[in-house]
This record gives structure tokens, sequence and C-alpha cells, in this order.
């Protein structure tokens, strides 16, 4: 056969190979996503906002466990540690004791750049003797943040190229003015410029805050750059996870509101260095800051549904950028 006749058909053979690789690449993913489970994140929420945890103040016994369960399941998900050879870093400010806990997904090949998935475990502790369990406020996000840990790690032994590394950055002092994410940006080992995006997670696990009706959303704020990324990719995001949660970037139709709430959570320290930055959230509510901050208000299908956009949502990110 002449070699100019058979041009289109090794052609088409190349385009229907391509195609049959990414589809088995995007069933792998939708096999890793369905593993997410309501009864697991339950338990794990419900123990890290429990009364045993006495709030998990900063340098309390809560902190320390929350740590060292943390670290329990980075170890067993094969997650690298960030500094050098331990998850954990603790640092010293204005009589402050704090401590950050970092493990990492690699990529699949090379890559000197990172995504950061980031996370606040401490609250308030004990006040007057009464426990702020802090269930929403933000073992919810921990909970999650763990997932996504699970899920790529998997993800990263599946057939699915993994393009960067992910880092999965549990903070301390989100409540001592934003210490944990300050001390993690100014000490990087890394240049600033490795870090391609930052998805922080806070208070992502009621549905008492909706945008409009529809309880199955969750409220994405970002700086201009984070906030285009996520746009551009949200659909996506939203097809792949079953078009179970509405994404909502307009913060109930309030920019100026938005822009000042972005200042309350870690993505701040993040965006200060340029980093583009987006913070997911289900909203404040008429618990937030108090003793009824109670795991039995979390609704558990509509936190699963929220951790499976944001695999599909980081996924993307990562792909595209």
């Amino acid at each position: 056969m002449n070699y100019f006749r058979r041009r289109p058909i090794i052609a088409f053979g190349l385009l229907m190979l391509s195609f049959t690789v990414v589809r088995g690449q995007y069933r792998e993913i939708e096999r890793i996503a369905a593993t997410v489970s309501e009864d697991r994140q339950r338990g794990l929420l419900s123990f890290f906002a429990d009364d045993t945890m006495e709030g998990r103040a900063s340098n309390s016994k809560g902190a320390l466990l929350s740590l060292a369960t943390a670290s329990s399941l980075f170890r067993s998900w094969d997650l690298i540690p960030f500094y050098s050879q331990t998850y954990i870093r603790t640092f010293q400010r204005e009589g402050f004791t704090g401590r950050n806990l970092a493990g990492v997904v690699l990529a699949n090949g090379y890559s000197d750049k990172y995504i950061v998935v980031s996370a606040h475990y401490d609250h308030l502790g004990v006040l007057n003797g009464n426990i702020y369990n802090g269930a929403d406020d933000n073992a919810s996000g921990v909970t999650v943040l763990l997932t996504l840990a699970d899920l790529f790690s998997q993800l990263r032994t599946s057939s699915v190229h993994l393009r960067y590394n992910i880092i999965f950055l549990m903070l301390d002092g989100k409540e001592n003015n934003l210490a944990g994410s300050e001390e993690f940006v100014k000490s990087l080992p890394i240049p600033h410029s490795k870090i391609l995006f930052n998805l922080n997670i806070d208070q992502i696990g009621t549905t008492f805050a909706p945008p409009g009706t529809n309880e199955n959303y969750i409220l994405l704020v970002g700086d201009r750059r984070g906030r285009e990324m996520a746009r551009s990719r949200a659909s996506n995001a939203r097809r792949d996870s079953g078009n179970l949660i509405e994404p909502d970037f307009t913060f109930y139709g309030s920019p100026g509101f938005a822009e000042l709430f972005f200042k309350t959570s870690d993505q701040q320290n993040f965006s200060k260095r340029g980093i583009p930055s987006l913070l997911a959230t289900s909203g404040v509510h008429m618990h937030t800051y108090k003793t009824t901050d109670d795991h039995y208000f979390i609704n558990y299908p509509v936190l699963a549904n929220r951790t499976k956009f944001l695999f599909h949502l980081i996924y993307q990110i990562s792909v595209s950028y």
C-alpha cells in the first residue's frame, strides 16, 4: 500500500488509541471518586469534633492528637513528608506555639511545581468551662482534606497521570491571626513561584447558608487569578462529579463582601505572596464560633458530594495549568 494512502489510516489509529487511553483514565478517576464514603467521613469528623478533643486549641491535647491521627493516615497512604523526614513543623510566635503538618502526593514524573490543598485544624478550645468543638469550623475541612489526600494517593498509583505534586497541609493558628499559614509561606523551602495554586477548605459541612434555594451548593471565593482558574474548570468538575453540586462564585451577589470574607482565612496569606488562591466553604451560620457547632448539624451526603467536586476540580486544574 502506498505510504501516502496509509497515512490517514495511521492517523485514525492513533486517534482511536488516544481516545481509548483518555476514556480509560476517565473511568479510573470515576472509580476512585466513588470510594468517598459518607460513613468514613462521619467517623473522621465526629472524632475530630468529639468532646475528648477539647476544642483542638493550638498546642492542646486535642490538637496534638489531631496531628498524630493525620500523620498516621498520611503514612498509610504513602505521602512524602514535606519537611525532609517529618510531616510536622513546630513554630513559635509571640509566646504562641503552633504546629503545621504537610504531606505530599508526588507527581508521576518529575515536577518541581506544587498545588497546595489546605485546611486549619485548630479551634477555640475550652473557654469558661465550655468546649467549642468546631465541627464545621473546621473539623469538616480537615475531613475533606484527608479524604482528598487518600483519593490523590490512589490516583498516583493508578493509570492516570498526575502532572504536579500536591501538598496536603493542615494549618495551625488560624484562630491566632492566621499564624500557621503566615509561617508556612514565610518559611517555604521552595520558591513561591513553584506553587501554582492554593485551595483552602474552611467550614464546608453544613447547608445553613445557601446562596439560593438549592442546598447542594459550594461557595468558591478567590482572588482574581484563583477565581479565574477555578471558574474556567468548574463546569467540567461539576459534570465529572455527577452534577450533584452547584458551585457559586458570586458570594451572595456582593463582590465587596466577598473581598472582605476572603481575608478572614488562610488563603489570604498565600494570595499576599502572589499565589492564586481559592476558598471553598459552605458559609458562616448560627452555630459558627458557638458551643453548638457540633457534628450533629453536618450534612454528610452533601459533604461527600462536595468532596467529589473538589477532587475533580483539583484534577482539572492540575492537567490544564
